[in-house]
């Protein structure tokens, strides 16, 4: 009786169906990857877009013109509600704003522009005052102490039918 001699075989069949699953594999992984590639683009931009729009300013009335005092600094507060990305916040803050002669205003953002704190119009001093840093600025909104080196901004504004509007960004 002859020895048999047991010869191992391959129990994947060679007939290049392992080839096949690849190749399907590979198509069916880039189908999908371009398929959630293009669906991924207006759902990202609609996701994304809200948060990076440059938000659009506004008219605010502020009262009327005749509530404010002659050559001095009035203090007018404001709210009005803004939306941030898909939030809808109120925006809350301050203006100065004065009558120069008979038909001039002038009106001062509150906002410092050193570190963005409130100033404090110092009547008996004539200067506006940052309580943060000690900033002053004179009737005119220009530095002339502490860190600030900018002047307070000068915010557009308006005389419609007797109140003063003025236009806020946020």
């Amino acid at each position: 009786m002859p020895l048999e001699k047991s010869v191992a075989t391959n129990s994947i069949p060679n007939n290049g169906s392992l080839n096949t699953d690849r190749r399907g594999f590979i198509k069916t992984a880039a189908l999908t990857g371009c398929a959630a590639f293009l669906t991924g683009i207006p759902l990202a931009t609609y996701v994304i877009k809200p948060v990076l729009k440059k938000s659009a300013g506004k008219w605010i009335d502020l009262g009327a013109v005749e509530d404010l005092k002659p050559d001095n600094f009035t203090m007018l507060s404001y709210e009005f509600m803004f939306k941030d990305g898909w939030l809808i916040l109120p925006q809350r803050g301050l203006v100065w704003a004065k009558t120069v002669g008979n038909d001039r205003i002038k009106v001062f953002s509150s906002t410092c522009t050193h570190l963005a704190c409130n100033v404090i119009w110092r009547e008996e001093a004539g200067v506006f005052e940052c309580p943060c840093h000690s900033g002053r600025f004179n009737a005119e909104g220009q530095p002339i102490a502490g860190p600030p080196v900018r002047p307070l901004s000068v915010l557009d504004h308006k005389v419609e039918d007797g109140n003063l509007m003025v236009y806020l960004t946020v």
